[in-house]
């Protein structure tokens, strides 16, 4: 059973530990390689976010653990690829690699689309393009590409997708 709750101030180093694993294996894959324990100054990112009321900080959990993580930007904090849209970016979606493909990712992005279509929005996010993985999983949630693309790690971009109602 995996329940969804808003994340608290003292999960912040819980989900910097989180994300680094994730971003550890998806980066590593793709052939660009990052550490897998967070520093001072990443932990510090991951408080800050949970800490800032203009964003939405959601975490999955499974049994009494942490499992996943999603951050929705619906104010503008981070930019959009479509400033004259009514856009929420998912600014990330992350899950304990020992849990892919168990449902937990499934879990939060269907809270995202039912978030996004509450705001009578269009959901977007940048996602690393030799990150073949969460390609995939997007395209099955709906997702298609949008034709923007930003510098990213590594000599690969990131390509920007949309979801729309």
């Amino acid at each position: 059973m995996i329940r969804i709750r808003d994340a608290m101030l003292g999960d912040g180093d819980a989900l910097a530990e989180l994300h680094a694993r994730s971003r550890a294996v998806y980066y590593g894959a793709g052939g660009h390689e990052v550490a897998a324990v967070p520093d001072e100054r990443y932990r510090e990112s991951w408080h800050k976010m949970v800490a800032d009321d203009r964003l939405t900080v959601l975490v999955a959990v499974s049994t009494y653990d942490i499992a996943g993580v999603i951050t929705l930007d619906a104010n503008g904090v981070f930019p959009t690829n479509a400033p004259d849209e009514k856009r929420v970016r998912l600014v990330g979606i992350f899950v304990e690699p020992s849990q892919w493909s168990s449902g937990v990712g499934s879990t939060l992005m269907a809270r995202f689309v039912s978030i996004t279509r509450q705001a009578d929005a269009v959901g977007e996010v940048d996602v690393w393009e030799r990150n073949s993985r969460a390609i995939h999983f997007y395209k099955r949630h709906g997702w298609t590409r949008d034709g923007t693309s930003r510098p990213g790690p590594a000599g690969a971009d990131y390509i920007g997708f949309v979801h729309q109602q």
